[in-house]
Protein backbone atom coordinates (compact mmCIF):
# COMPACT_ATOMS: atom_id res chain seq x y z
CA UNK A 1 0.00 0.00 0.00
CA UNK A 2 0.94 3.63 -0.22
CA UNK A 3 0.18 7.00 1.26
CA UNK A 4 -1.03 9.28 -1.54
CA UNK A 5 -0.47 13.00 -1.03
CA UNK A 6 -1.91 15.50 -3.52
CA UNK A 7 -0.07 18.82 -3.63
CA UNK A 8 -0.46 22.13 -5.40
CA UNK A 9 2.20 24.72 -6.10
CA UNK A 10 1.49 26.65 -2.90
CA UNK A 11 3.82 26.94 0.05
CA UNK A 12 1.07 25.25 2.08
CA UNK A 13 2.13 22.00 0.42
CA UNK A 14 4.79 21.84 3.16
CA UNK A 15 2.32 20.80 5.87
CA UNK A 16 0.60 18.36 3.54
CA UNK A 17 3.89 16.70 2.61
CA UNK A 18 5.16 16.61 6.17
CA UNK A 19 1.97 14.86 7.27
CA UNK A 20 2.06 12.47 4.31
CA UNK A 21 5.68 11.58 5.00
CA UNK A 22 4.98 11.07 8.72
CA UNK A 23 2.18 8.64 7.83
CA UNK A 24 4.34 6.83 5.28
CA UNK A 25 7.11 6.43 7.84
CA UNK A 26 4.76 5.37 10.65
CA UNK A 27 3.11 2.71 8.48
CA UNK A 28 6.31 1.78 6.61
CA UNK A 29 4.64 2.65 3.31
CA UNK A 30 5.68 4.33 0.09
CA UNK A 31 4.75 8.03 -0.21
CA UNK A 32 3.29 8.86 -3.61
CA UNK A 33 3.16 12.62 -4.21
CA UNK A 34 0.79 13.76 -6.95
CA UNK A 35 0.55 17.15 -8.62
CA UNK A 36 -2.23 17.83 -11.14
CA UNK A 37 -1.99 20.61 -13.69
CA UNK A 38 -5.52 21.70 -14.61
CA UNK A 39 -6.45 21.09 -18.26
CA UNK A 40 -7.19 24.82 -18.68
CA UNK A 41 -3.61 25.68 -17.67
CA UNK A 42 -2.28 23.06 -20.10
CA UNK A 43 -4.40 24.50 -22.94
CA UNK A 44 -3.30 28.08 -22.16
CA UNK A 45 0.35 27.07 -22.14
CA UNK A 46 -0.08 25.14 -25.40
CA UNK A 47 -1.81 28.11 -27.06
CA UNK A 48 0.98 30.45 -25.90
CA UNK A 49 3.56 28.22 -27.57
CA UNK A 50 1.64 27.81 -30.82
CA UNK A 51 3.76 28.67 -33.84
CA UNK A 52 7.05 28.34 -31.97
CA UNK A 53 9.55 25.47 -32.25
CA UNK A 54 8.69 24.50 -28.65
CA UNK A 55 5.09 23.74 -29.66
CA UNK A 56 6.17 20.59 -31.52
CA UNK A 57 7.47 18.95 -28.35
CA UNK A 58 4.64 20.17 -26.11
CA UNK A 59 2.58 17.07 -25.28
CA UNK A 60 0.42 15.86 -22.43
CA UNK A 61 3.11 13.32 -21.59
CA UNK A 62 5.79 16.00 -21.40
CA UNK A 63 3.53 18.26 -19.31
CA UNK A 64 2.83 15.35 -16.94
CA UNK A 65 6.59 15.07 -16.50
CA UNK A 66 6.63 18.78 -15.65
CA UNK A 67 3.86 18.20 -13.09
CA UNK A 68 5.90 15.36 -11.56
CA UNK A 69 8.87 17.74 -11.38
CA UNK A 70 6.70 20.25 -9.50
CA UNK A 71 5.86 17.46 -7.04
CA UNK A 72 9.59 16.59 -6.71
CA UNK A 73 10.43 20.23 -6.05
CA UNK A 74 7.69 20.45 -3.42
CA UNK A 75 9.15 17.39 -1.67
CA UNK A 76 12.64 18.85 -1.80
CA UNK A 77 11.49 22.21 -0.41
CA UNK A 78 9.11 20.78 2.21
CA UNK A 79 11.01 17.91 3.79
CA UNK A 80 14.34 18.67 5.45
CA UNK A 81 15.39 15.05 5.62
CA UNK A 82 13.70 12.13 3.89
CA UNK A 83 14.40 8.72 2.45
CA UNK A 84 14.28 9.26 -1.31
CA UNK A 85 13.58 5.54 -1.83
CA UNK A 86 10.33 6.00 0.11
CA UNK A 87 9.09 8.90 -2.06
CA UNK A 88 7.68 8.68 -5.59
CA UNK A 89 6.33 11.67 -7.54
CA UNK A 90 3.75 11.74 -10.29
CA UNK A 91 2.12 14.34 -12.48
CA UNK A 92 -1.22 14.40 -14.24
CA UNK A 93 -3.10 16.80 -16.52
CA UNK A 94 -6.85 17.34 -16.16
CA UNK A 95 -9.48 18.10 -13.58
CA UNK A 96 -7.71 17.86 -10.20
CA UNK A 97 -10.64 16.14 -8.47
CA UNK A 98 -11.02 13.56 -11.23
CA UNK A 99 -7.29 12.84 -11.43
CA UNK A 100 -6.88 12.52 -7.66
CA UNK A 101 -9.86 10.16 -7.41
CA UNK A 102 -8.61 8.15 -10.40
CA UNK A 103 -5.23 7.77 -8.68
CA UNK A 104 -6.98 6.63 -5.50
CA UNK A 105 -8.91 4.00 -7.48
CA UNK A 106 -5.77 2.89 -9.33
CA UNK A 107 -3.42 2.63 -6.33
CA UNK A 108 -5.81 1.94 -3.41
CA UNK A 109 -3.72 3.90 -0.87
CA UNK A 110 -3.95 3.39 2.88
CA UNK A 111 -4.59 7.15 3.23
CA UNK A 112 -5.01 10.13 0.95
CA UNK A 113 -3.60 13.38 2.33
CA UNK A 114 -4.96 16.64 0.91
CA UNK A 115 -5.20 20.28 1.95
CA UNK A 116 -8.24 22.51 2.09
CA UNK A 117 -8.66 26.17 1.28
CA UNK A 118 -10.34 28.16 3.99
CA UNK A 119 -9.65 29.90 7.25
CA UNK A 120 -11.52 27.65 9.61
CA UNK A 121 -11.76 23.84 9.63
CA UNK A 122 -15.40 24.07 8.53
CA UNK A 123 -14.55 26.65 5.88
CA UNK A 124 -11.86 24.39 4.46
CA UNK A 125 -14.38 21.63 3.86
CA UNK A 126 -17.19 23.84 2.59
CA UNK A 127 -15.22 26.24 0.40
CA UNK A 128 -12.51 24.02 -1.04
CA UNK A 129 -14.39 22.45 -3.93
CA UNK A 130 -11.62 20.00 -4.84
CA UNK A 131 -11.12 19.03 -1.20
CA UNK A 132 -14.86 18.70 -0.67
CA UNK A 133 -15.36 16.52 -3.76
CA UNK A 134 -12.42 14.32 -2.85
CA UNK A 135 -13.60 13.96 0.76
CA UNK A 136 -17.07 12.93 -0.38
CA UNK A 137 -15.99 10.56 -3.14
CA UNK A 138 -12.67 8.93 -2.21
CA UNK A 139 -12.76 5.21 -1.61
CA UNK A 140 -10.06 5.40 1.07
CA UNK A 141 -9.63 7.33 4.34
CA UNK A 142 -8.83 11.00 3.65
CA UNK A 143 -6.66 13.12 5.92
CA UNK A 144 -7.34 16.83 5.49
CA UNK A 145 -4.19 18.72 6.46
CA UNK A 146 -4.83 21.96 8.28
CA UNK A 147 -3.28 25.00 6.66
Amino acid sequence: MTILTAVGQEVESNEILELGYELATAYDEQLRVLHVIPKEDFNEHKAALEGTPASESFTISREEQSAAEIARQAVHESLDEYDSDRVETQGRIGDPTDKILAEVDRTEPRYLVIGGKGKSPVGKVIFGSTAQSVLLNASCPVVLASR
